[in-house]
């Protein structure tokens, strides 16, 4: 008679090691080339012309002008490369969306705010990548165990 072969019983995988640094520095890089590739491209351009038409339109009286492009990748880089890294290294899921809705609302509150100063911005590709950046840190955050 063979001998029966069995496979040994497996313990439960237990989630992996997180290396949060590592995960939200290439979760940032990816959501900065997403932006750039959007924007270069162009297929966000009309999101980004019927805020402006919309601005244009208020009557505020007064010239309006667009923003300095620099200005708004600065705030960008900074946010895309922040986020990822607050949100990794914060324990607890709902404190983590609280970071994400923030910086969500932060972003969307500059087209409201400028048109009061008569200038409008581009805000479609940065929303993009601040979205590829939240949903990326988010599901790492979830499938990893939580920094000690």
């Amino acid at each position: 008679m063979p001998p029966s072969f069995t496979l040994p019983m497996t313990e439960a995988k237990s989630k992996p090691e997180p290396h949060p640094s590592i995960a939200a520095t290439a979760i940032s890089g990816m959501a900065l080339v997403l932006a750039l590739v959007l924007h270069l491209i162009g297929p966000l351009r009309g999101v980004d012309d019927a805020l402006a038409a919309w601005v244009t339109g208020l009557p505020m009286g007064g010239e309006i002008h667009p923003s300095p492009p620099f200005l708004v990748w600065v705030w960008t880089v900074l946010l895309v490369i922040g986020l990822p890294q607050s949100v990794l290294h914060v324990r607890g899921q709902w404190r983590r969306w609280v970071l994400v809705v923030s910086a969500l609302v932060l972003t969307l509150s500059w087209v409201p705010v400028l048109a009061l100063a008569g200038v409008t911005v581009p805000v479609a590709a940065p929303l993009a990548a601040l979205i590829w950046a939240s949903g990326g840190s988010l599901i790492y955050a979830v499938r990893h165990r939580e920094p000690t």
